[in-house]
């Protein structure tokens, strides 16, 4: 299970395709039909896009950390590519990510670090690590598969004002998760997330995803502010989208490990 149905598609600069205008989409639908809705999602057939986002990082104690982040991603022959270079503040500013998907739904992820001047790959259990020290795995940014998880669909809630249906997915190989359950609060609507639950592999609520505040862009819905809560630290992150742009015709070169070097 790939931990977040959709934080992956905020950062990569990807909005959820709405689902057909009815009363109810998500009747009849099984646990595993609603999940692959939610993986669904729609760049709206864009070549390419760069997003802006601002990331904060809350401690416990209430103190704030701010970050400007570039993102610029692509779909090439169907499958994800991704830069995000952090900008502000001096003492993060220069790192790059570089995320990969590869056919057969795994993902080839390099960082570079400005004060070793090296470009390395994340691997294995380091995957299971915080993002640049927020509540946010490298793991957590990719892209959801639903078949390595288990569906279960079980009651329609309200969240707000909003219909939802919960959905909880369990890993179908528990050594290759991080999380031992995953359970997802899915507007009737749309099929937008607008609450996830991320359990540890010992079953404890480990963490909460909100989706905070919510926008269109070319009539589809778009997560513009999520809020990642870690029950277990008492921190948080905050991320809101400053701008999406389309881009055209992005080239082979900035989506490559040497490209991290240079801004």
């Amino acid at each position: 299970m790939n931990s977040l149905k959709w934080f992956a598609l905020i950062i990569l600069g990807i909005a959820l395709h709405a689902g057909t205008a009815k009363a109810d989409p998500t009747d009849g639908l099984t646990g595993e039909q609603i999940a692959g809705r939610i993986v669904q999602g729609s760049a709206f057939d864009w070549d390419g896009a760069r997003t802006r986002m601002k990331m904060t990082l809350v401690a416990k104690d209430g103190g704030k950390r701010e970050r400007a982040l570039d993102i610029l991603a692509r779909k090439n022959g169907g499958l994800v590519q991704t830069v995000v270079r952090f900008m502000t503040p001096a003492d993060v500013a220069g790192t790059a990510f570089l995320l990969l998907e590869q056919k057969g739904g795994g993902s080839d992820q390099y960082i570079y670090l400005p004060g070793l001047r090296r470009t390395r790959r994340i691997v294995g259990r380091e995957r299971e690590g915080s993002f640049m020290g927020s509540d946010f795995t490298y793991a957590d940014l990719r892209r959801a598969d639903a078949n390595v998880a288990n569906h279960k669909r079980l009651a329609n809630e309200k969240v707000g004002n909003d219909a939802t249906v919960v959905v909880e997915s369990t890993p179908k190989h528990a050594d290759k998760s991080p999380y031992s359950k995953i359970q997802t609060w899915v507007r009737t609507s749309d099929f937008v997330p607008l609450r996830t639950k991320f359990y540890d592999t010992k079953g404890q609520l480990f963490k909460t995803l909100y989706a905070r505040r919510l926008g269109k862009l070319e009539g589809k819905p778009v997560v513009m502010e999520a809020r990642m809560e870690n029950h277990l630290t008492g921190s948080a992150t905050l991320l809101v989208i400053e701008s999406i742009e389309r881009q055209a015709s992005l080239p082979d070169s900035a989506f490559t490990p040497t490209a991290l070097e240079h801004r």
